[in-house]
């Protein structure tokens, strides 16, 4: 039995992506032992089968948390030997890289955004450099790169020579088969019965359209939109609504564990995406968000950006606009409420429903895993 220690400073409560991909690798025979961040309402139940080891990080300042996890990640990492070590993301790399030289065993990068084209590090040029920095340096000599769309991994290319061909492996959901009637939403929250429902779930960040996106609902009358997330953006989001004097058709379920997250998408009508910040991370982005509506048989409006368009247009599931004009997001909610264009489009779903799944994506995850073991040091 092969064993892989997996690393990343999250805290797990929202990690679906992550979750997916260790259960399909303990599924498929192999021994996971996983370091994480301490979250007290973790249900570690469905955690079962890997065996997870969490820190309780010090989170005075974020460089305070990160440097202790650095150094925790680091002793206990380089005494636990494995046939693959994995850096979740950024932070975990050096430590995984000096396990890996170590113990003579091969390292993955799994890149869960584009580090380079970050929208919060855009404003901060020395802050950006030294990430920049860092994950060059970890990078350097990796096995694998797994990156969630093909512009990412173009992208990182163009930045880093003499690297292996990054796997796309995309941040999909398990199929589930759509079925008609759910109202958690419409029920708890007591949304009259006339109303459609939109939905956007993800933090409250900037560069997430959400501003707009509330400025386009005054004149879509019998209209709802339910937020699901959290944020710093929630106050003045509150205030905004609150001055467009629709406050009461804003609502806000603040954050929703994964595994609960399809019964709230699959009670809405349509699902927004309508990222608008500035950085290639923002402008190449592939959410989950927009498989995750697809998977709950609802529409999408999205940012007309290149992954995001593609799909959406392709598959002829929704409508895509200029996430930067109110208008166009006004007009293309008006057009999704007209009958027969809203029923056109939830065809289309229902046919390419399949198409998007994890199912079919952790075959090129485990391939690319089995690839890599196979690999000599």
């Amino acid at each position: 039995m092969k064993k892989i220690i997996v690393l990343t400073i999250s805290d797990l409560i929202y990690e679906a992506n992550l979750h997916r991909k260790l259960m399909s690798l303990t599924k498929s025979g192999c021994n996971v032992r996983l370091l994480a961040a301490y979250h007290p309402n973790l249900n570690i139940e469905i955690w079962q089968g890997i065996d997870l080891t969490r820190i309780r990080l010090i989170k005075k300042t974020t460089i305070i948390k990160f440097v202790h996890f650095l150094l925790f990640s680091f002793l206990w990492v380089i005494f636990r030997k494995a046939d693959l070590y994995i850096s979740y993301d950024t932070l975990p790399l050096l430590p995984v890289k000096i396990a890996s030289a170590l113990h003579r065993k091969p390292f993955i990068y799994d890149s869960v955004e584009l580090l380079a084209g970050l929208n919060q590090l855009e404003e901060k040029p020395i802050r950006k450099k030294i990430w920049m920095c860092y994950e060059k340096r970890g990078i350097k000599g990796v096995n694998r790169l797994i990156t969630v769309c093909q512009s990412d991994a173009s992208h990182i290319k163009t930045l880093y020579k003499d690297l292996p061909e990054p796997v796309v492996v995309r941040n999909t959901p398990e199929f589930k088969r759509i079925k008609a009637g759910h109202q958690v939403v419409r029920n708890k929250f007591r949304i009259p019965a006339d109303h459609w429902i939109g939905i956007y779930q993800g933090m409250l960040f900037e560069g997430r359209g959400l501003r707009n996106l509330i400025r386009a609902i005054p004149g879509r009358d019998k209209f709802t939109l339910i937020i699901v997330g959290q944020g710093p953006l929630m106050p003045e989001l509150k205030n905004m609504a609150k001055e467009l004097k629709i406050e009461d058709r804003v609502i806000y379920t603040g954050l929703v564990p994964f595994y609960e997250l399809h019964d709230y998408t699959a009670s809405a009508d349509i699902g927004f995406t309508i990222i608008s910040g500035k950085g290639l991370s923002y402008y190449h982005a592939l959410p989950n968000k927009l498989f995750e509506y697809i998977q709950a048989g609802i529409p999408v409006i999205g940012s007309d950006y290149p992954e995001i368009k593609k799909i959406i247009e392709e598959d002829d599931i929704g409508y895509t606009v200029n996430p930067e004009s109110v208008e166009e997001i006004s007009q293309a909610i008006k057009k999704m409420l007209d009958e027969e264009n809203y029923k056109k489009f939830k065809n289309r779903i229902l046919k390419i429903s399949e198409k998007y799944t994890w199912q079919q994506e952790s075959q090129i995850y485990l391939r690319t895993i089995k690839s890599v073991l196979s690999e000599k040091i």
